[in-house]
């Protein structure tokens, strides 16, 4: 009911050229950020439709940019508009989590396509194995299973618990890992060589990540292993480590941070500073404004689960 009397709201709004006034006024001062995790190279959006959007949707996203005449810009240039006042009206930030196959296959060609400047947010570690995300693999699995109990809410989240402590108890490596999940694949019925091939939950190869930086995408830090530990000692390692691996595959060294899983604290942001990172995105819904903290930096996550009208409404300012 809620979510139906906000579409309305939305709709009235729009209708009566709120919108576009509000969009007027959106100049100087606030910066959209967008957020997006994944696109589709099977049916993960059917999986998990609040990370995932297929390649047929990101395209109108992007075709709505381009009609709205949104001022898409790049990430540094973006920020450093925000702080001096000087952004243009509609200013956009295209970004990336983590820097899966699908971004290269689907998102790359048509960000070419329209010429909108984006950032890859790279978690390396993965980058030089060509297997799945076990975590992430698991889990579609049991949803995949279609099996009672383990499918969906409470009883997939306790099946992947269960797997994710069973490869801490056997102390496995990613192989290991990746064996574990090809048995589970094998018990549910489920043709994991299939997922394999299609690149499911992969991270992108050192050639693609080189491709992606050559072709203009900017690529920036998400920790090596895609972890925030609490020990100062450990998380600055884990930015070092993400970083050197960055300027090898890209020539560039990384000074933009994103937050994986979205996991902040206030602990963490002195030891950014110390390991020279100049911005930090987070999950947090809302406009980025002039006197954001540059370290915690709200953004918009899209997904198949954002209605086209409330994906408008952000970019004119008005939600």
């Amino acid at each position: 009911m809620r979510r139906s009397q906000k579409l309305t709201v939305l709709r009235t709004l729009r209708a009566t050229g709120v919108f576009s006034a509000a969009a007027r006024l959106r100049r100087q001062d606030t910066l959209l950020i967008l957020c997006y995790h994944g696109i589709s190279l099977l049916d993960e959006h059917e999986w998990e439709g609040g990370l995932y959007i297929t390649p047929a949707l990101f395209r109108r996203r992007l075709e709505l940019l381009r009609d709205l005449k949104a001022n898409v810009l790049p990430l540094a240039e973006g920020l450093e508009r925000l702080k001096a006042g000087t952004l243009p009206p509609h200013s956009v930030v295209l970004t990336f989590d983590d820097g899966f196959y699908d971004f290269y296959l689907h998102a790359l060609p048509l960000l070419q396509e329209f010429g909108f400047p984006c950032t890859v947010y790279l978690t390396t570690y993965y980058c030089d194995y060509r297997l799945p995300i076990f975590n992430l693999m698991v889990s579609y699995l049991a949803w995949k299973s279609g099996r009672n109990g383990i499918a969906t809410g409470q009883g997939r989240l306790q099946e992947v618990a269960r797997l994710m402590d069973q490869a801490v108890q056997s102390n496995l490596d990613t192989p290991g890992k990746n064996d574990l999940a090809q048995t589970v694949a094998q018990e549910f019925g489920i043709d994991y060589q299939k997922l394999m091939n299609s690149r499911l939950f992969q991270i992108m190869s050192p050639q693609e990540v080189a491709l992606c930086a050559h072709q203009g995408i900017d690529v920036q830090l998400h920790t090596h292993r895609h972890r925030t530990p609490a020990d100062r000692d450990l998380f600055i390692r884990e930015i070092r480590d993400n970083a050197r691996r960055i300027e090898e595959l890209t020539g560039r060294l990384p000074e933009h941070f994103c937050y994986p899983s979205g996991v902040t604290s206030p602990q963490f942001l002195p030891w950014l500073k110390e390991s020279g990172v100049h911005s930090a995105t987070t999950c947090t819904h809302g406009l980025a404004k002039s006197s954001s903290e540059l370290l915690m930096l709200p953004r918009f996550l899209d997904s198949c689960g954002v209605d086209e009208l409330d994906f408008e409404s952000w970019l004119s300012g008005i939600r």
